[in-house]
């Protein structure tokens, strides 16, 4: 149970320091990249709609993620850095959980008991097609 809360709360992280406001897009073009800050601020505007957050609610989760982002990235930057299955790469994935988990339980405190429910389904939906995502790719290189 912690297990599955942690990584909830790892990838609700993620999901917002790597997020943003908008895709910009121009007639016949690809779209273009994305700053992981408009990522941020794109995730952060349709959970504030999807979780009927008053605004309060959103200037407090927004102070909360923009105070964990560099943090959180920090800790990302030490995974990518360390060599795969070393002390160093474990050490890294450890602090990266336990920074997840204290933005989660920031974030708690703000949110209603409603909304947390329906946070924690939006959630576990991602984890269900990161998963999805995952087994197809494994599927395709088994091939």
């Amino acid at each position: 149970m912690k297990i599955k809360i942690l990584f909830l709360a790892l990838l609700f992280g993620a999901s917002f320091a790597l997020s943003s406001v908008a895709t910009a897009q121009t007639s016949g073009q690809a779209p273009a990249m994305l700053t992981p800050q408009q990522r941020m601020e794109k995730r952060f505007e349709h959970l504030k709609k999807v979780l009927n957050l008053t605004d309060a609610q959103a200037d407090q989760l927004h102070a909360i993620w923009q105070q964990n982002a560099s943090k959180i990235e920090a800790d990302r930057d030490a995974i990518r850095a360390a060599a795969p299955g070393s002390d160093a790469r474990k050490a890294a994935r450890k602090q990266l959980a336990a920074d997840m988990k204290a933005l989660h339980e920031q974030v708690k405190s703000v949110l209603t008991p409603a909304q947390e429910k329906k946070f924690k389904q939006i959630m576990l939906r991602r984890v269900e097609r990161r998963e999805k995502r995952l087994n197809k790719l494994e599927q395709k290189l088994k091939q």
